[in-house]
Protein backbone atom coordinates (compact mmCIF):
# COMPACT_ATOMS: atom_id res chain seq x y z
CA UNK A 1 0.00 0.00 0.00
CA UNK A 2 2.84 2.37 0.88
CA UNK A 3 4.60 1.61 -2.41
CA UNK A 4 1.36 2.26 -4.33
CA UNK A 5 0.91 5.63 -2.67
CA UNK A 6 4.53 6.54 -3.37
CA UNK A 7 4.11 5.56 -7.03
CA UNK A 8 1.00 7.74 -7.30
CA UNK A 9 3.04 10.67 -6.01
CA UNK A 10 5.93 10.02 -8.39
CA UNK A 11 3.93 9.64 -11.60
CA UNK A 12 2.74 13.28 -11.76
CA UNK A 13 6.34 14.40 -11.31
CA UNK A 14 7.57 12.14 -14.10
CA UNK A 15 4.84 13.52 -16.36
CA UNK A 16 6.99 16.65 -16.73
CA UNK A 17 9.20 14.59 -19.05
CA UNK A 18 6.40 14.66 -21.64
CA UNK A 19 7.50 18.03 -23.18
CA UNK A 20 10.86 16.44 -24.01
CA UNK A 21 9.14 13.64 -25.93
CA UNK A 22 7.03 16.20 -27.77
CA UNK A 23 10.15 18.19 -28.68
CA UNK A 24 11.78 15.05 -30.08
CA UNK A 25 8.64 14.28 -32.10
CA UNK A 26 8.51 17.66 -33.86
CA UNK A 27 9.46 17.11 -37.52
CA UNK A 28 12.58 18.82 -38.83
CA UNK A 29 11.84 21.49 -41.48
CA UNK A 30 12.17 20.16 -45.01
CA UNK A 31 14.55 22.91 -46.14
CA UNK A 32 17.23 21.58 -43.75
CA UNK A 33 19.32 18.93 -45.46
CA UNK A 34 20.40 16.22 -43.02
CA UNK A 35 24.05 15.19 -43.24
CA UNK A 36 23.98 11.60 -44.46
CA UNK A 37 27.75 10.94 -44.38
CA UNK A 38 30.64 11.80 -42.13
CA UNK A 39 33.33 14.19 -43.40
CA UNK A 40 35.87 11.36 -43.61
CA UNK A 41 33.49 9.28 -45.74
CA UNK A 42 32.97 12.35 -47.92
CA UNK A 43 36.76 12.75 -48.18
CA UNK A 44 37.12 9.14 -49.33
CA UNK A 45 34.44 9.74 -51.96
CA UNK A 46 36.18 12.92 -53.13
CA UNK A 47 39.57 11.21 -53.39
CA UNK A 48 38.03 8.59 -55.67
CA UNK A 49 36.33 11.24 -57.82
CA UNK A 50 39.15 13.80 -58.10
CA UNK A 51 41.18 13.67 -61.33
CA UNK A 52 44.95 13.31 -61.36
CA UNK A 53 46.14 16.81 -60.47
CA UNK A 54 49.79 16.29 -61.34
CA UNK A 55 50.83 17.08 -57.78
CA UNK A 56 50.51 15.70 -54.27
CA UNK A 57 47.24 16.52 -52.47
CA UNK A 58 48.67 16.11 -48.99
CA UNK A 59 46.73 15.19 -45.86
CA UNK A 60 43.11 15.98 -45.11
CA UNK A 61 43.38 19.09 -42.92
CA UNK A 62 39.77 20.02 -42.19
CA UNK A 63 36.14 20.19 -43.19
CA UNK A 64 33.15 22.46 -43.01
CA UNK A 65 29.45 22.05 -43.67
CA UNK A 66 28.45 24.20 -46.66
CA UNK A 67 24.93 24.04 -48.06
CA UNK A 68 23.90 20.41 -48.49
CA UNK A 69 27.44 19.04 -48.66
CA UNK A 70 30.89 18.96 -47.08
CA UNK A 71 33.66 21.37 -48.01
CA UNK A 72 36.99 19.54 -47.54
CA UNK A 73 40.60 20.71 -47.67
CA UNK A 74 43.88 18.88 -48.36
CA UNK A 75 47.30 20.50 -48.04
CA UNK A 76 50.84 19.07 -48.16
CA UNK A 77 53.36 19.80 -45.41
CA UNK A 78 55.19 22.51 -47.39
CA UNK A 79 51.92 24.44 -47.83
CA UNK A 80 52.66 25.73 -51.34
CA UNK A 81 49.20 24.75 -52.53
CA UNK A 82 45.96 23.31 -51.25
CA UNK A 83 43.03 21.44 -52.74
CA UNK A 84 39.43 22.24 -51.84
CA UNK A 85 36.59 19.89 -52.72
CA UNK A 86 32.86 20.04 -52.18
CA UNK A 87 31.02 16.74 -51.83
CA UNK A 88 27.20 16.86 -52.05
CA UNK A 89 25.04 15.10 -49.53
CA UNK A 90 23.50 12.78 -52.10
CA UNK A 91 24.40 11.77 -55.64
CA UNK A 92 25.93 14.60 -57.60
CA UNK A 93 29.13 16.05 -58.98
CA UNK A 94 32.13 16.46 -56.69
CA UNK A 95 33.49 19.94 -57.31
CA UNK A 96 37.13 20.78 -56.66
CA UNK A 97 39.57 23.67 -56.88
CA UNK A 98 43.36 23.97 -56.72
CA UNK A 99 44.72 27.08 -54.96
CA UNK A 100 48.42 27.83 -55.44
CA UNK A 101 50.64 30.37 -53.66
CA UNK A 102 51.34 33.52 -55.67
CA UNK A 103 55.10 33.03 -55.49
CA UNK A 104 55.11 29.49 -56.90
CA UNK A 105 56.58 29.55 -60.45
CA UNK A 106 54.78 28.15 -63.48
CA UNK A 107 54.06 28.68 -67.17
CA UNK A 108 52.92 31.95 -68.75
CA UNK A 109 50.52 30.67 -71.40
CA UNK A 110 48.89 32.71 -74.12
CA UNK A 111 45.11 32.74 -74.38
CA UNK A 112 45.15 30.32 -77.29
CA UNK A 113 47.40 27.87 -75.46
CA UNK A 114 45.26 28.09 -72.34
CA UNK A 115 42.10 27.47 -74.36
CA UNK A 116 43.70 24.51 -76.09
CA UNK A 117 44.85 23.07 -72.76
CA UNK A 118 41.35 23.30 -71.27
CA UNK A 119 39.67 22.23 -74.49
CA UNK A 120 37.49 25.36 -74.51
CA UNK A 121 37.65 27.39 -77.72
CA UNK A 122 34.57 29.60 -77.20
CA UNK A 123 34.59 30.94 -73.65
CA UNK A 124 36.44 34.29 -73.33
CA UNK A 125 39.17 34.18 -70.74
CA UNK A 126 40.67 36.58 -68.22
CA UNK A 127 44.21 36.32 -66.97
CA UNK A 128 46.04 37.40 -63.85
CA UNK A 129 49.78 37.82 -63.52
CA UNK A 130 51.28 36.22 -60.43
CA UNK A 131 54.86 36.54 -59.20
CA UNK A 132 56.07 33.50 -61.11
CA UNK A 133 53.34 32.50 -63.55
CA UNK A 134 50.13 33.53 -65.30
CA UNK A 135 46.72 32.21 -64.20
CA UNK A 136 43.76 31.97 -66.56
CA UNK A 137 40.05 31.80 -65.93
CA UNK A 138 37.42 30.72 -68.48
CA UNK A 139 33.97 30.98 -66.91
CA UNK A 140 34.19 28.74 -63.85
CA UNK A 141 37.18 26.75 -65.11
CA UNK A 142 40.67 27.89 -64.10
CA UNK A 143 44.33 27.33 -64.86
CA UNK A 144 47.21 27.82 -62.43
CA UNK A 145 50.14 28.25 -64.82
CA UNK A 146 49.75 25.15 -66.99
CA UNK A 147 47.87 23.06 -64.38
CA UNK A 148 44.06 22.73 -64.47
CA UNK A 149 42.83 24.30 -61.22
CA UNK A 150 39.22 23.10 -61.31
CA UNK A 151 36.29 25.45 -60.74
CA UNK A 152 34.72 27.45 -57.97
CA UNK A 153 33.44 25.46 -54.99
CA UNK A 154 30.48 26.55 -52.84
CA UNK A 155 31.42 28.90 -50.02
CA UNK A 156 29.64 29.34 -46.67
CA UNK A 157 27.02 32.04 -46.79
CA UNK A 158 26.77 34.68 -44.07
CA UNK A 159 24.11 34.24 -41.42
CA UNK A 160 20.57 35.31 -42.13
CA UNK A 161 20.50 37.69 -39.18
CA UNK A 162 23.90 38.75 -37.77
CA UNK A 163 22.27 40.94 -35.11
CA UNK A 164 21.71 38.26 -32.49
CA UNK A 165 25.37 37.33 -31.76
CA UNK A 166 26.20 41.00 -31.17
CA UNK A 167 23.06 41.43 -29.07
CA UNK A 168 23.97 38.45 -26.89
CA UNK A 169 27.52 39.79 -26.59
CA UNK A 170 26.15 43.11 -25.34
CA UNK A 171 24.06 41.31 -22.71
CA UNK A 172 27.19 39.38 -21.69
CA UNK A 173 29.15 42.58 -21.10
CA UNK A 174 26.26 44.05 -19.11
CA UNK A 175 26.12 40.87 -17.01
CA UNK A 176 29.86 41.01 -16.30
CA UNK A 177 29.47 44.60 -15.10
CA UNK A 178 26.52 43.66 -12.91
CA UNK A 179 28.40 40.71 -11.42
CA UNK A 180 31.41 42.96 -10.67
CA UNK A 181 29.16 45.37 -8.74
CA UNK A 182 27.00 42.72 -7.02
CA UNK A 183 29.12 39.54 -6.76
CA UNK A 184 26.72 37.41 -4.68
CA UNK A 185 27.37 34.00 -3.12
CA UNK A 186 29.51 31.74 -5.32
CA UNK A 187 28.32 28.25 -6.27
CA UNK A 188 31.57 26.33 -5.71
CA UNK A 189 30.32 23.18 -7.42
CA UNK A 190 29.33 24.98 -10.60
CA UNK A 191 32.59 26.91 -10.68
CA UNK A 192 34.51 23.64 -10.46
CA UNK A 193 32.34 22.22 -13.25
CA UNK A 194 33.22 25.19 -15.47
CA UNK A 195 36.93 24.74 -14.68
CA UNK A 196 36.77 21.02 -15.47
CA UNK A 197 34.97 21.74 -18.75
CA UNK A 198 37.62 24.25 -19.77
CA UNK A 199 40.37 21.72 -18.99
CA UNK A 200 38.62 19.11 -21.14
CA UNK A 201 38.22 21.58 -24.00
CA UNK A 202 41.91 22.52 -23.74
CA UNK A 203 42.91 18.83 -23.86
CA UNK A 204 40.76 18.28 -26.96
CA UNK A 205 41.86 21.49 -28.70
CA UNK A 206 44.69 19.89 -30.77
CA UNK A 207 42.12 17.58 -32.36
CA UNK A 208 39.65 20.40 -33.05
CA UNK A 209 41.86 22.18 -35.58
CA UNK A 210 39.98 20.36 -38.35
CA UNK A 211 36.99 22.67 -37.89
CA UNK A 212 39.22 25.71 -38.47
CA UNK A 213 39.34 24.97 -42.19
CA UNK A 214 38.86 28.65 -43.10
CA UNK A 215 42.25 29.45 -41.57
CA UNK A 216 44.28 27.40 -44.05
CA UNK A 217 45.79 29.42 -46.91
CA UNK A 218 48.08 28.53 -49.82
CA UNK A 219 51.67 29.54 -49.13
CA UNK A 220 51.37 28.98 -45.38
CA UNK A 221 52.55 25.71 -43.87
CA UNK A 222 49.64 23.80 -42.27
CA UNK A 223 51.42 23.41 -38.94
CA UNK A 224 51.74 27.20 -38.73
CA UNK A 225 48.00 27.56 -39.33
CA UNK A 226 47.22 24.89 -36.77
CA UNK A 227 49.55 26.51 -34.23
CA UNK A 228 47.85 29.88 -34.73
CA UNK A 229 44.45 28.24 -34.33
CA UNK A 230 45.56 26.54 -31.11
CA UNK A 231 47.01 29.80 -29.76
CA UNK A 232 43.68 31.52 -30.39
CA UNK A 233 41.74 28.66 -28.81
CA UNK A 234 43.95 28.56 -25.71
CA UNK A 235 43.67 32.35 -25.41
CA UNK A 236 39.89 32.11 -25.39
CA UNK A 237 39.95 29.26 -22.85
CA UNK A 238 42.33 31.11 -20.55
CA UNK A 239 40.14 34.23 -20.76
CA UNK A 240 37.08 32.08 -19.95
CA UNK A 241 38.89 30.56 -16.95
CA UNK A 242 39.81 34.02 -15.66
CA UNK A 243 36.25 35.19 -16.26
CA UNK A 244 34.74 32.24 -14.42
CA UNK A 245 36.99 33.02 -11.45
CA UNK A 246 35.95 36.67 -11.42
CA UNK A 247 32.31 36.21 -12.43
CA UNK A 248 31.59 32.83 -10.89
CA UNK A 249 28.07 31.31 -10.97
CA UNK A 250 25.83 32.17 -8.05
CA UNK A 251 24.46 29.68 -5.58
CA UNK A 252 20.78 28.79 -5.68
CA UNK A 253 18.21 26.06 -6.13
CA UNK A 254 15.65 25.44 -8.84
CA UNK A 255 12.30 23.69 -9.04
CA UNK A 256 12.94 20.21 -10.38
CA UNK A 257 10.04 20.26 -12.84
CA UNK A 258 11.61 23.16 -14.75
CA UNK A 259 14.67 21.12 -15.76
CA UNK A 260 12.96 18.77 -18.28
CA UNK A 261 10.84 21.65 -19.53
CA UNK A 262 13.84 23.87 -20.32
CA UNK A 263 15.73 20.87 -21.70
CA UNK A 264 12.80 20.29 -24.07
CA UNK A 265 12.85 23.92 -25.18
CA UNK A 266 16.56 23.62 -25.97
CA UNK A 267 16.03 20.40 -27.92
CA UNK A 268 13.20 22.02 -29.89
CA UNK A 269 15.33 25.08 -30.73
CA UNK A 270 18.16 22.83 -31.90
CA UNK A 271 15.89 20.68 -34.05
CA UNK A 272 14.30 23.68 -35.75
CA UNK A 273 17.56 25.61 -36.23
CA UNK A 274 20.66 23.34 -35.96
CA UNK A 275 23.92 25.25 -35.78
CA UNK A 276 26.31 24.28 -38.63
CA UNK A 277 29.41 24.53 -36.44
CA UNK A 278 28.00 21.87 -34.13
CA UNK A 279 27.68 19.61 -37.17
CA UNK A 280 31.33 20.31 -38.02
CA UNK A 281 32.28 19.10 -34.53
CA UNK A 282 30.33 15.90 -35.16
CA UNK A 283 33.14 14.68 -37.42
CA UNK A 284 35.73 14.80 -34.62
CA UNK A 285 36.84 11.90 -32.47
CA UNK A 286 36.42 13.60 -29.05
CA UNK A 287 33.04 15.14 -29.97
CA UNK A 288 31.33 13.87 -26.81
CA UNK A 289 33.84 15.67 -24.58
CA UNK A 290 33.67 18.83 -26.67
CA UNK A 291 29.85 18.93 -26.66
CA UNK A 292 29.63 18.37 -22.90
CA UNK A 293 32.26 21.03 -22.21
CA UNK A 294 30.54 23.52 -24.50
CA UNK A 295 27.21 22.88 -22.78
CA UNK A 296 28.57 23.70 -19.31
CA UNK A 297 30.70 26.68 -20.38
CA UNK A 298 27.92 27.91 -22.65
CA UNK A 299 25.45 27.62 -19.78
CA UNK A 300 27.67 29.83 -17.61
CA UNK A 301 27.93 32.44 -20.40
CA UNK A 302 24.16 32.29 -20.91
CA UNK A 303 23.56 32.94 -17.20
CA UNK A 304 25.96 35.88 -17.24
CA UNK A 305 24.21 37.37 -20.28
CA UNK A 306 20.81 36.75 -18.67
CA UNK A 307 21.89 38.67 -15.58
CA UNK A 308 22.83 41.62 -17.77
CA UNK A 309 19.48 41.48 -19.58
CA UNK A 310 17.62 41.24 -16.26
CA UNK A 311 19.33 44.37 -14.94
CA UNK A 312 18.75 46.23 -18.21
CA UNK A 313 15.03 45.50 -17.88
CA UNK A 314 14.89 46.66 -14.27
CA UNK A 315 13.23 50.02 -15.19
CA UNK A 316 10.31 48.05 -16.68
CA UNK A 317 10.23 45.40 -13.96
CA UNK A 318 6.44 45.20 -13.96
CA UNK A 319 6.20 44.14 -17.61
CA UNK A 320 9.47 42.18 -17.75
CA UNK A 321 7.75 38.78 -18.27
CA UNK A 322 5.85 40.20 -21.24
CA UNK A 323 9.05 41.64 -22.74
CA UNK A 324 10.90 38.34 -22.28
CA UNK A 325 8.04 36.35 -23.80
CA UNK A 326 7.94 38.66 -26.82
CA UNK A 327 11.72 38.37 -27.12
CA UNK A 328 11.43 34.57 -27.11
CA UNK A 329 8.94 34.64 -29.97
CA UNK A 330 11.17 37.04 -31.89
CA UNK A 331 14.26 34.90 -31.28
CA UNK A 332 12.51 31.72 -32.43
CA UNK A 333 11.43 33.49 -35.62
CA UNK A 334 14.58 35.42 -36.56
CA UNK A 335 17.65 34.17 -34.66
CA UNK A 336 18.20 31.14 -36.88
CA UNK A 337 21.11 28.99 -35.60
CA UNK A 338 21.39 31.32 -32.58
CA UNK A 339 17.82 30.63 -31.47
CA UNK A 340 18.99 28.16 -28.81
CA UNK A 341 21.36 30.51 -26.92
CA UNK A 342 18.94 33.43 -27.36
CA UNK A 343 16.03 31.49 -25.87
CA UNK A 344 18.29 30.23 -23.06
CA UNK A 345 19.23 33.83 -22.15
CA UNK A 346 15.60 34.93 -22.18
CA UNK A 347 14.50 31.99 -20.02
CA UNK A 348 17.33 32.51 -17.51
CA UNK A 349 16.56 36.23 -17.30
CA UNK A 350 13.05 35.49 -16.06
CA UNK A 351 13.97 33.46 -12.96
CA UNK A 352 15.88 33.95 -9.73
CA UNK A 353 19.60 34.56 -10.25
CA UNK A 354 20.85 31.63 -8.21
CA UNK A 355 18.65 29.14 -10.08
CA UNK A 356 19.64 30.33 -13.55
CA UNK A 357 22.77 28.18 -13.84
CA UNK A 358 20.79 24.94 -13.75
CA UNK A 359 18.39 26.11 -16.43
CA UNK A 360 21.11 27.72 -18.56
CA UNK A 361 23.09 24.47 -18.72
CA UNK A 362 19.90 22.48 -19.37
CA UNK A 363 18.94 24.76 -22.26
CA UNK A 364 22.40 24.65 -23.87
CA UNK A 365 22.64 20.89 -23.33
CA UNK A 366 19.29 20.41 -25.06
CA UNK A 367 20.22 22.79 -27.88
CA UNK A 368 23.39 20.83 -28.69
CA UNK A 369 21.55 17.50 -28.55
CA UNK A 370 18.69 18.78 -30.71
CA UNK A 371 21.06 20.23 -33.31
CA UNK A 372 22.96 16.96 -33.63
CA UNK A 373 19.85 14.77 -33.77
CA UNK A 374 18.34 17.00 -36.47
CA UNK A 375 21.45 17.56 -38.58
CA UNK A 376 23.49 14.34 -38.45
CA UNK A 377 22.56 11.16 -40.23
CA UNK A 378 25.41 8.76 -39.44
CA UNK A 379 25.82 6.57 -36.41
CA UNK A 380 28.59 8.03 -34.24
CA UNK A 381 27.16 11.50 -33.49
CA UNK A 382 23.64 10.10 -33.07
CA UNK A 383 24.89 7.62 -30.49
CA UNK A 384 26.85 10.26 -28.57
CA UNK A 385 23.96 12.76 -28.66
CA UNK A 386 21.64 10.06 -27.35
CA UNK A 387 24.06 9.42 -24.48
CA UNK A 388 24.03 13.12 -23.63
CA UNK A 389 20.23 13.15 -23.71
CA UNK A 390 19.97 10.08 -21.50
CA UNK A 391 22.40 11.64 -19.00
CA UNK A 392 20.32 14.84 -18.89
CA UNK A 393 17.11 12.86 -18.45
CA UNK A 394 18.69 10.86 -15.63
CA UNK A 395 19.63 14.05 -13.77
CA UNK A 396 16.15 15.51 -14.29
CA UNK A 397 14.43 12.30 -13.21
CA UNK A 398 16.59 12.09 -10.07
CA UNK A 399 15.67 15.67 -9.16
CA UNK A 400 11.98 15.01 -9.79
CA UNK A 401 11.93 11.83 -7.68
CA UNK A 402 13.85 13.51 -4.89
CA UNK A 403 11.28 16.31 -4.77
CA UNK A 404 8.49 13.75 -4.78
CA UNK A 405 9.97 11.89 -1.81
CA UNK A 406 10.54 15.15 0.04
CA UNK A 407 6.89 16.09 -0.51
Amino acid sequence: MVETELLKRRLPRLAWLAPLLLALAVPVPRHQARVAQSPRDAAARAERALPSLGLVRGKLRGWERVGDGWSLLWQPAHGAWLVRAWVPNGPGEVRWRLEVARWLPGARLSQGAAQALLGDQTEPGTWREQLGRRDWRFGERQLAGALPAGAEVPRPRPGRDPVWPFLLGGFLLAGALARAVFPGVVAVGWRRAVYASLVLLAAAAPLVTAVGVRSFQPGVRPWVTQLAFLASAFGVLVAAAAGSARFAPKRGSVAAWTLPLVLAIGVLAGRLHPHPRLLDLAGLGPRLVVWAGLAVVGGWLVVLAAEGLRDLLEPVHAVRPVVLAAGGVLAAASAGPWAGPACAVLISAGIEKGAAMWLGVAAMWGWIVGSVLAGCGWGGPLRDATLLLVAACAVAAHALLRDAEAA
